[in-house]
C-alpha cells in the first residue's frame, strides 16, 4: 500500500501560491522515488469555525473538538492518517499565516494537554530538546515538514519565532524545517532557469527522503541556499516592490 503524503496549503492564493513551487519539486522527488500518493488541501478553502478557548478538548480521551458542522474533524483525520505531512505556507510577518493559525487552534487536542509541566534542564534553565506538549495519537514514524518560503535572505533571523513555536509544541527533532528564501521576487522576476536550479534542488531533497526515511543537513542546506547574490537581490526586490501592481496574479 503507498504511503500518504498530506500537504497543507497555508496561502490565501492556493494554487498561486509561490511557495508551491518547491513544494510540489519536494513532492514529486518524493514520488519519482518511492511508494508514495500525495493530496493537496488547501485551508484557505476550508470551513473553519474559530477555537472558543475552551480546552475541553484535553478533557476527552481522543482529543476532539466540541465543535461540530464544518472541516476541522476530517482534516484532523488525515492529519493523523498520514504518512508525511507538509505544513506549505509563505512567511506572514515572521509568522504563519492566520487560515494555518486558525486550524492549528483547533486541533490543539492532537497535542498532550498542559498539565503544569515545564521544560526543565539544568541550574533551572528550560531544555529546548523536550516539548511542552507532543503530539498524541500520532501515527509511528510520520514525518512532519515545515516547507516554507520568505522575501528574505536571514532565514535564521526570521524563521527564528516559528521553530521557536514549534520546538515548544513538537519538540527539536521532530519536525523538519525548511526554509526558501529570496522566494517572491524568484517567482515574479527570477526567471524559468533560476526555477528550474531551485526545483532540482527541492526534488533533490523529497528524493532524499523518499529513499532514506530522512532529510540530511546538506540536504536542506542546499535547499535553503539563496539563488541570488546579496547586490543582485537588492535590485530585484527594488524592481518588485516598483512594479509589484504590473501584475494580476499578485493578489
Amino acid at each position: 500500500m503507498a504511503k500518504k503524503i498530506l500537504i497543507m496549503v497555508a496561502s490565501p492564493k492556493n494554487e498561486r501560491s509561490g511557495t508551491l513551487i518547491p513544494t510540489k519539486a519536494f513532492v514529486e522527488g518524493m514520488l519519482e522515488n518511492g511508494d508514495y500518493e500525495a493530496e493537496y488541501v488547501f485551508i484557505d478553502r476550508l470551513n473553519i469555525k474559530p477555537c472558543r478557548g475552551c480546552l475541553t478538548c484535553w478533557g476527552r480521551p481522543d482529543g476532539s473538538c466540541f465543535i461540530k458542522g464544518d472541516d476541522v474533524p476530517a482534516t484532523r483525520k488525515k492529519l493523523e492518517e498520514a504518512d508525511v505531512v507538509i505544513w506549505s505556507f509563505p512567511l506572514f510577518l515572521f509568522s504563519i499565516p492566520g487560515q494555518m493559525k486558525v486550524l492549528m487552534d483547533r486541533i490543539v487536542g492532537m497535542v498532550h494537554p498542559y498539565m503544569g509541566q515545564k521544560l526543565n534542564g539544568e541550574n533551572s534553565t528550560p531544555d529546548m530538546n523536550k516539548p511542552m506538549h507532543g503530539l498524541q495519537h500520532q501515527k509511528p514514524g510520520q514525518k512532519i515538514i515545515l516547507l516554507s518560503s520568505c522575501a528574505w535572505m536571514d532565514i535564521d533571523v526570521v524563521y527564528e519565532p516559528i521553530m521557536k513555536q514549534f520546538d515548544i509544541i513538537l519538540g527539536k527533532g521532530k519536525y523538519y524545517m525548511i526554509a526558501c528564501p529570496q522566494m517572491r521576487a524568484l517567482h515574479h522576476r527570477g526567471g524559468e532557469r533560476r526555477l528550474n536550479m531551485l526545483r532540482k534542488r527541492y526534488a533533490a531533497g523529497g528524493a532524499e527522503l523518499a529513499k532514506t526515511g530522512d532529510i540530511s543537513k546538506e540536504a536542506i542546506d542546499l535547499m535553503q541556499k539563496p539563488i541570488f547574490g546579496d547586490d543582485a537581490y537588492v535590485t530585484l526586490v527594488t524592481e518588485f516592490v516598483t512594479h509589484m501592481f504590473d501584475r494580476d496574479d499578485n493578489f
